[in-house]
């Protein structure tokens, strides 16, 4: 049966980041001097213009759903309302992780962990999954919620506490990211023939790499996983990254050690090995995963 898109029963949206609002309202509570009372408040500020492009991706996203012809049922959206918390569920929540903190720094820390580590990098991987008619749209919203939290971790005066969360971050995209995922290898400036094959092996053999780096006593190659925000902030010099890489392209030559499409692996690390030494003085390299 054909549904028309004007009878479509509306998806319950008002308790969306309604968890998000109480943080900044808490925090905003708890805040013991003015410079923190303004910081907070600039949160509310931009979250106010982010939640305006939050609704306005939201109904484009509807609109071109309902062109394609994608209209969804009462049963689908009946479906689709239920799985939303209660208002007093999110408010036991709200008590456990926010009203019980000392202080605004310590709401700001508390949702940062909660909501911008899984949450906002499992989005972020899923962009290729939406439709061609979204996914820019979709990748230009993503873009404003990372800057988003970017904002919101560097409001906590805790200098150390921006470096714990993007190492939340890349442990969870380590975590998340499936073995078809590539691994893109990035140095500046450009020194290596490192292609999409490489990248796809590479992405393959990922988490058993790490772990064999830990087994070696060096540091993992997702220790240098760059953030999309990070930038050449985000690079290692050639002194850090080439430990691993040679450790891990030496010890693949065993025949006791089993990877998945080793020779590939030992392939694309190779040439990560021979860019990494070419590296000149102030040059860097990191790695990105594909989207």
């Amino acid at each position: 049966m054909n549904i028309n898109p004007a009878d479509e029963a509306p998806i319950d949206t008002s308790l969306d980041r309604y968890v998000e609002e109480r943080a900044l309202e808490i925090a905003l509570d708890k805040a013991i001097s003015a410079a923190q009372r303004s910081t907070v408040e600039h949160l509310v500020e931009l979250r106010a213009s982010l939640m305006r492009r939050r609704a306005t991706f939201g109904k484009e996203a509807i609109a071109k759903r309902h062109a394609r012809g994608e209209i969804y049922s009462r049963a689908r959206v009946a479906a689709i309302n239920a799985m939303v918390p209660s208002k007093p569920a999110l408010e036991r929540d709200i008590r456990s992780l926010y009203l019980q903190q000392t202080d605004s720094d310590s709401v700001l820390m508390a949702h940062a962990r909660t909501h911008f580590v899984d949450a906002l990098m499992s989005s972020r991987l899923l962009l290729d999954a939406n439709s061609a008619d979204v996914v820019d749209a979709a990748r230009e919203m993503q873009r404003h919620e990372e800057a988003f939290a970017s904002v919101w971790a560097a409001a906590v005066t805790d200098p150390s506490f921006q470096l714990e969360l993007r190492q939340l971050q890349r442990e969870a995209l380590r975590r998340l990211r499936t073995s078809t995922r590539p691994m893109y290898f990035v140095a500046q400036p450009d020194c290596t023939e490192f292609n999409d094959l490489d990248a796809q092996a590479l992405g393959k053999a990922w988490n058993k790499l790490d772990d064999l780096a830990l087994s070696l006593g060096v540091e993992p190659l997702s220790t240098f996983i760059a953030l999309p925000d990070e930038g050449e902030s985000a690079g290692a010099p050639s002194a850090r990254l080439l430990p691993t890489v040679e450790a891990l392209t030496k010890n693949l030559q065993r025949s006791d050690v089993k990877l998945p499409s080793k020779r590939a692996a030992i392939a694309a690390l190779t040439k990560i090995r021979d860019a990494v030494q070419q590296l000149p003085d102030g040059g860097w390299a990191c790695f990105e995963v594909d989207t």
